[in-house]
């Protein structure tokens, strides 16, 4: 029972996250939402991390990394994540977040932390072909009409390379200083970095905005997902395999269509469920050759 429910909360908090952040996007401005969004999360991994009795010193040579994870994980990806999805639909940011462990594999062979293999390679080109008909969809409508679907998707796109990179990158540094210190301090960096932008956006900030559902949504982007999914993702790989909680997680941009089209009215064209469906087998694939690269460092697929 106790691990059915840690399944479906997991799927619930990545499979909901590209909808809730659809919702709240109509009512509070990306930028400011990022920083937001962050800075509970930020808050409350401070909280453990101080419980803890961790400390903030790093070895010289890994402050350029934790400055580099600290540009991704917040000034990058949220952005890119926040105004893409403003921009896209929850169902186009649900497929191309399932891209997060084909990136992870190319990162990692760049890295020299994986070795090339063939039937990757396959998966990957599958996955290719998957979202070349999505993005050949956006392309067609923005052509036809004003529709910001393509620069959404190219945002989306970025947002999970990004996210990819922040976890391959920060793979060596959790499995030195642990997950709670490392992402402390990277959330912290990236907050910092990202004031001066939350700054210039203040003027579009309007909290007399936010509804009911947006504050749903709200604490569903930053307590549920940014902190809740985590420390559950990590609880979790104590009594069950890493490889079948990345497996299960693949079944999340499936439930997020689903509920995009009920909750969102998002409509759902033939190009875009055939392109998604090929996207899904090919990460589906390149997932199951490549399990064991995850382990309980806590990564998870979606932040």
């Amino acid at each position: 029972m106790k691990k059915l429910a840690l399944y479906l909360f997991l799927i619930f908090t990545t499979s909901f996250t590209p909808i809730a952040a659809r919702f709240i996007v109509n009512e509070i401005s990306p930028l400011s939402l990022a920083f937001f969004r962050f800075g509970v999360a930020g808050v409350l991994f401070l909280v453990i991390f101080i419980f803890k009795k961790n400390s903030f010193k790093i070895d010289k040579e890994d402050r350029l990394r934790f400055l580099v994870l600290g540009i991704l994980v917040i000034p990058i990806n949220q952005f890119c994540f926040l105004k893409g999805v403003s921009l896209s639909t929850a169902s186009h940011s649900g497929v191309m977040y399932s891209l997060t462990p084909l990136f992870s594999f190319f990162l990692s062979i760049k890295l020299k932390n994986e070795l090339f293999s063939g039937k990757k390679l396959v998966s990957i080109l599958i996955s290719i072909v998957g979202i070349f008909i999505v993005f050949y969809e956006s392309i067609m409508l923005t052509a036809k009409s004003e529709s910001t679907m393509l620069w959404g998707d190219i945002l989306l796109f970025f947002a999970v390379f990004s996210w990819a990179a922040y976890l391959t990158i920060g793979n060596d540094m959790v499995k030195k200083y642990g997950a709670i210190k490392t992402s402390t301090i990277a959330f912290w960096i990236g907050l910092i970095l990202y004031i001066p932008v939350f700054i210039y956006d203040i003027p579009n900030f309007h909290p007399e905005n936010i509804s009911a559902l947006g504050i749903m949504s709200f604490i569903h982007l930053s307590l549920i997902v940014s902190f809740g999914g985590y420390f559950a993702f990590i609880y979790a790989t104590k009594f069950i395999q890493v490889s079948s909680l990345t497996t299960t997680v693949n079944f999340s941009p499936i439930v997020t269509i689903i509920f995009a089209y009920i909750l969102l009215k998002e409509s759902l064209s033939n190009y875009f469920i055939i392109g998604a469906m090929i996207t899904l087998i090919g990460v589906i694939l390149i997932q199951s050759f490549n399990n064991s690269r995850f382990n309980k460092n806590g990564i998870i697929e979606n932040i």
